[in-house]
């Protein structure tokens, strides 16, 4: 299984409040390569790319989470969904 996979597969298991940690401590890391970058620290600037790559893959992931508490309160689950909603509701 590739790195990219893998990444898919730990971000599609997280619960929302450690999706969200982990969605914070990315937007930092981005944060602080933008002033490495300023200041000609940056080494490798394929960093850029693969940290705003997770930060949407964690925000798409964070997205079903809620549509799937929605459903939930709705009443409208279909399988997946319900799959999806149990994994929000254990945070």
């Amino acid at each position: 299984m590739s790195k990219l996979s893998e990444r898919r597969h730990e971000i599609h298991g997280m619960s929302a409040a450690q999706a969200h940690q982990e969605l914070s401590d990315l937007r930092h890391k981005l944060f602080d390569l933008r002033l490495q970058k300023m200041r000609g620290e940056v080494k490798n600037n394929r960093q850029f790319p693969q940290v705003k790559a997770d930060i949407a893959r964690l925000m798409h992931h964070l997205g079903e989470l809620q549509h799937a508490q929605a459903m939930a309160a709705a009443g409208e689950l279909t399988d997946e969904t319900a799959d999806i909603a149990e994994t929000a509701e254990e945070e």
